[in-house]
């Protein structure tokens, strides 16, 4: 892979992103995120970017290829990138387009524990996916949402989950009941008070780098228990005194 692209040859360019794509995505490498962001400054300072369905795609490349080298927290701006693009460009893309960015953002988001964001993403998504007529990835897309509305405080939840008659609406009467009465099955992960600390989104991708790292050397020590320990242990060493929310009285 050469560092600098011929942006005057189509073939080229065509070849080296379907190149980062392949070693990215299915070989997993671990140092291509300067070649993928170089490849990015490039095409835009030479006026190549044909859409920008491009961008967002280039975005989520770099984004995965920081997160085969384990700092995820690296691809932060560029997912935000790529959902503003999606948000404010939304007239320049296709609904498939768009259903497709929006259920890989989500990915994204969820990798960098931006609960907000996640969420807003699953919700574009089963809009686009029920307006392109994919039933499947629109009860994906919408029962991933529901789940994360428990992520957010008891106070804020009423005014995020869907309402029943926009759900039934979009799925019908049998399909619509069952996603409303998700939002009365308390789920195993719900609200947990770190997600409003400043510091969180800082030090998160540390933390869970190095869970997953002591458990896979240790995996005989794994338990829910054992895991939430560590966690404590790892997040009173960065300044936060966590606790696991479960544990929490009142949740």
């Amino acid at each position: 892979m050469k560092k600098k692209i011929d942006t005057n040859n189509e073939e080229e360019i065509k070849s080296s992103y379907e190149y980062l794509f392949e070693k990215v995505m299915k070989d997993k490498r671990k140092d291509l995120s300067q070649f993928v962001l170089s490849f990015r400054e490039q095409l835009l300072k030479e006026d190549k970017v044909e859409s920008f369905g491009e961008l967002v795609a280039l975005d989520l490349l770099y984004f995965h290829s920081v997160n085969n080298a384990e700092e995820p927290w690296k691809g932060r701006d560029a997912a935000n990138e790529a959902y503003k693009l999606l948000q404010t460009r939304k007239e320049t893309f296709s609904k498939e387009e768009l259903r497709i960015s929006y259920l890989k953002l989500a990915e994204a988001f969820d990798y960098l524990e931006d609960v907000d964001k996640e969420r807003e993403c699953y919700d574009e998504a089963a809009y686009y996916a029920f307006q392109t007529q994919d039933a499947k990835d629109a009860i994906f897309a919408k029962e991933r949402e529901i789940r994360l509305v428990w992520r957010y405080p008891e106070e804020e939840r009423a005014n995020l989950f869907p309402t029943y008659e926009s759900l039934i609406m979009m799925f019908g009467l049998e399909e619509g009941k069952r996603l409303f009465a998700l939002e009365k099955e308390k789920p195993s992960i719900v609200h947990d008070p770190i997600e409003s600390n400043p510091l969180f989104p800082k030090i998160i991708d540390g933390v869970n780098i190095a869970l997953r790292e002591h458990f896979d050397a240790h995996q005989d020590e794994f338990t829910l228990e054992n895991y939430n320990i560590k966690k404590r242990q790892l997040l009173l060493k960065a300044g936060i005194d966590w606790t696991a929310p479960y544990e929490i009285k009142g949740e």
